[in-house]
């Protein structure tokens, strides 16, 4: 079986153990399987993608990362991946690897390797579309405009940068768990399968014509349960929003108390301006607001 492999080693900040990659990388040389190795596909797929344009145009491949369901719709949602081409996605520590890797052509060349050295940390929301349901839960719960709506209604990411680091609240709140931050230590959160019942359907009387009446009411019971998780979760979001906010008031501030250093009246005035000259010592001995002169126009 003849399939170009690929394996994430999410370098930066990621989650996934050094010790597994490199058991897998050697388990392919010694087999001279070749494979393309990316140091983080999350940070590549943003800053750098026309360095994936083997992984979007392989007819037939193979992806190691993190969770299947993270990876897929990371790739996905790239808008780059040529239609029709099949990609299979295994968690690098999966069960059945061995299996996997026993049925691939060996012979096939050399590893490559895909660098990632942009120094900003790739901590953004990955949309699951199979489960979204365009509600704009996500979209309306956060405060710094990294969902937008597109033409068609669709809600996308858009300003991916704009994510605050750790933050993981929009998910928390996503009726669907359709919203994966593959860095994330939890599951769902981190494209996990998580407790399975996030896409249970809620028309009772349809679900009752079609299927097991006993399997329906025990799937209403896991729901209710999961309710009271998301009151819980929904908590933990507008704390970690909170947090958020509070982390951008308190630079904010700092920026404020670094405004002015010298003794002269703008460093108490608020309609003083940013870039105040005595900040930088430059004119501290003539700034006119020591005379009272001049507030709004000082140094």
């Amino acid at each position: 079986m003849s399939k170009q492999i690929f394996i994430c080693g999410c370098e930066k900040d990621g989650k996934i153990e050094k010790e597994s990659v490199q058991k897998l990388m050697s388990t392919l040389e010694e087999k001279n399987i070749a494979y393309t190795y990316i140091e983080d596909m999350c940070g590549t797929i943003l800053k750098n993608p026309d360095d994936l344009e083997s992984l979007y145009n392989a007819k037939d491949a193979i992806v190691f990362g993190c969770q299947a369901r993270a990876m897929k719709h990371l790739v996905d949602n790239s808008g780059r991946k040529t239609e029709g081409n099949g990609t299979e996605y295994h968690h690098v520590d999966d069960d059945g690897q061995e299996e996997l890797i026993s049925a691939l052509e060996s012979n096939t060349g050399k590893p490559l390797k895909i660098k990632y050295s942009d120094s900003w940390k790739p901590w953004y929301p990955v949309i699951d579309y199979d489960r979204c349901n365009g509600c704009r839960k996500c979209l309306n719960f956060c405060l710094f405009s990294v969902y937008s709506v597109e033409d068609d209604g669709t809600v996308v990411v858009s300003a991916s940068a704009n994510c605050k680091d750790m933050c993981p609240a929009c998910a928390r709140v996503c009726p669907q768990n359709a919203i994966i931050f593959p860095k994330h230590a939890e599951s769902p959160i981190d494209g996990g399968e998580g407790d399975g019942t996030q896409n249970e359907k809620t028309d009772i009387l349809e679900q009752i014509q079609n299927e097991d009446v006993y399997s329906v009411l025990s799937a209403r019971r896991k729901n209710f349960q999961v309710s009271l998780l998301k009151k819980d979760q929904f908590k933990m979001a507008e704390e970690e929003r909170r947090a958020c906010c509070s982390g951008a008031d308190k630079k904010e501030e700092e920026k404020k108390t670094e405004k002015c250093d010298c003794d002269c009246n703008c460093k108490d005035d608020p309609e003083s301006t940013d870039d105040c000259g005595c900040k930088d010592g430059d004119s501290n001995s003539s700034c006119a607001c020591k005379d009272g002169n001049s507030k709004s126009s000082c140094c």
